[in-house]
């Protein structure tokens, strides 16, 4: 008989209703006091920019001032000429964002005036200097530090002012998070008053029954669906025996579901590995994990392969009730995995046995014609000597590249850690390049700490390659711009040339091998297309990471990040 269900509190809707309004309410109120800490703080920000700018308008005068004092040319005046434009709107910043508090007012109203006699003393300096004779006088103005002080209580009142700043900052967070706090309070309560009125809405009356209800369509479901799968479907009970078959099972054992239902993969017949690896599996599905496993095993068709997935499967409170086992046939796939494996491996050994051999006779070639160009030849044989050098060097770094093809797709790239300064190697790296390549400009830049445990022989790699890259796929008038970031963390390596963007259909794929651009401006650089394939394999042998950024306004830069150790 099917049960009566309870009668509705009228007043409950009311009660959800109104914990609903008061949990919105206090969501907003959330939000608002979020998004005024955050224009605080962007307020902090601008102000203490605005006058860092105003201090460095004014250094970059007094620089300009100075320089212009001591040697009387003109050009030293530039930073000056440029802060007579700058620092009244850098003043005017400081006003306007100093204009909401009346003590921040009081004190920009003393900055002023000092700004202002500060740029009157550097004018009348420069005045004194241009006169004849006048670098005396000039120098006795300085003397008397009136500049010195101005400057310094410029400074004494910036800092007031960042102080201030700060000091509002930090009772504005602390309020908000006060404010925070007692708003998740609130939302925290009110959720769980909420859930409670949820609770006591649905009594359990229909629970029960939609649960039956949807069990038993689920059930349905499982056995249309297995009894017609031509997979092997079977499940097990905490017992470890067989509660369940579907037909495809039945076939595959030879055997009636009465003659399966009951049994452990012990008497099964199955062989002894399979039962071990079985019985071991089984345990960590009752264990909650879900787990697949392939079992090799022999029929009237020979040796097949199967894979297996254990599910677990739970009751209403979590528990493991029974393991849902499926199972195909994998024999074809299998079979078709070991071939491909069997000619990738196959193809990696010709190429590594072949690369390898054939840097004997290239490198007799590379010394032969190395002790020729070293005597005095007649220009004709000198062309063909250093022809055949140029050859063999070429195929000697093709050679190169294979077998670092080979040792990535065997594994990995072998590096020799050593404690090496990224800063020498890019800038020996770039010096070998501009004498390969005379007429082309090559522009270095270091900054910060270039120490680290790496394999300086394969950076060193990463950065030819990437440079002789730069030089192949750029205009020849344009400059290669190469940049070593070691300020703070892991150090940064960069390389920016101009010219056409890399595709995006290629930029995927950009660092598989046999890749090449379409917009190679060198032809005389072709090379097998490994070179990126290789960067990326020695990167990620140290444990960092490679990637490129190519747009037609900006061009092309590739980064390359690497632990120091």
């Amino acid at each position: 008989m099917r049960r009566k269900q309870p009668h509705q509190p009228a007043g409950l809707a009311l009660v959800a209703s109104l914990l609903l309004a008061l949990l919105l309410w206090a969501s907003n109120r959330s939000w608002q006091s979020l998004i005024e800490a955050e224009s605080w703080v962007k307020h902090t920000q601008e102000i203490q920019l605005a006058t860092e700018r105003l201090q460095s308008i004014l250094v970059d005068a007094e620089t300009g001032q100075r320089g212009f004092l001591v040697t009387g040319n003109e050009p030293y005046l530039t930073p000056y000429r440029q802060a007579l434009g700058r620092y009244r709107t850098a003043l005017t910043e400081v006003q306007q964002l100093a204009a909401y508090s009346p003590a921040q007012q009081q004190r920009v109203e003393r900055l002023a005036p000092l700004v202002e006699m500060k740029m009157e003393e550097l004018a009348r300096t420069i005045h004194l200097r241009r006169q004849a004779g006048g670098q005396e006088a000039a120098l006795a103005v300085v003397r008397t530090d009136l500049g010195k002080r101005t400057m310094d209580e410029v400074r004494g009142v910036l800092q007031e002012v960042n102080q201030e700043e700060q000091h509002l900052l930090t009772v504005l967070t602390a309020q908000a998070q006060h404010r925070g706090h007692q708003l998740r309070l609130f939302i925290f309560s009110t959720c769980v008053a909420l859930a409670l009125a949820g609770g006591s809405a649905w009594a359990g009356y229909r629970r029960q029954f939609m649960t039956d209800a949807a069990l038993r369509e689920s059930e349905e479901s499982f056995r249309r669906l297995t009894e017609n799968s031509p997979d092997i479907v079977s499940r097990f009970d905490p017992r470890r025996r067989l509660i369940y078959v579907n037909p495809a099972a039945c076939h595959a054992m030879g055997c009636g579901p009465d003659e399966l239902l009951g049994r452990t993969p012990h008497e099964l017949g199955l062989s002894s590995a399979a039962e071990a690896l079985c019985a071991a599996t089984l345990d960590k599905a009752f264990a909650g994990e879900d787990v697949t496993m392939v079992v090799p095993a022999k029929d009237a068709l020979g040796n097949r392969c199967f894979q297996t997935r254990f599910v677990p499967e739970r009751d209403a409170r979590g528990q493991v009730v029974s393991v849902l086992s499926i199972s195909w046939d994998v024999t074809r796939f299998a079979r078709q995995q070991e071939e491909e494996r069997q000619r990738a491996d196959f193809a990696q050994q010709v190429v590594g046995i072949v690369s390898h051999d054939l840097r004997t006779p290239l490198n007799a070639i590379l010394l032969s014609t190395a002790s020729l160009l070293r005597r005095e030849l007649d220009e004709k044989t000198t062309t063909a000597v250093v022809r055949i050098h140029s050859v063999a060097e070429r195929a000697s770094r093709m050679i190169r590249d294979l077998l670092d093809f080979t040792q990535a797709r065997l594994g990995r790239i072998p590096i020799d850690r050593r404690r090496v300064n990224l800063h020498e190697l890019a800038h020996h790296a770039v010096e070998e390049v501009r004498l390969a390549h005379p007429d082309r400009t090559v522009e270095l830049s270091l900054e910060g700490d270039g120490w680290g445990q790496w394999d300086g022989d394969r950076l060193a790699q990463v950065l030819t390659n990437l440079l002789c890259n730069a030089l192949a796929y750029s205009p020849p008038n344009t400059p290669v711009q190469v940049a070593v970031h070691g300020s703070s963390g892991d150090p940064v390596l960069t390389i920016h040339n101009l010219g056409e963007p890399i595709p995006p259909e290629l930029r995927s794929r950009l660092f598989e091998p046999m890749q090449r651009g379409a917009f190679l401006k060198d032809r005389s650089s072709r090379s097998i297309g490994l070179g990126l394939f290789i960067v990326k394999h020695i990167v990620m042998a140290h444990g960092g990471h490679v990637d490129v950024k190519s747009t037609k306004e900006e061009g092309t830069t590739f980064l390359v990040r690497v632990p120091r150790a």
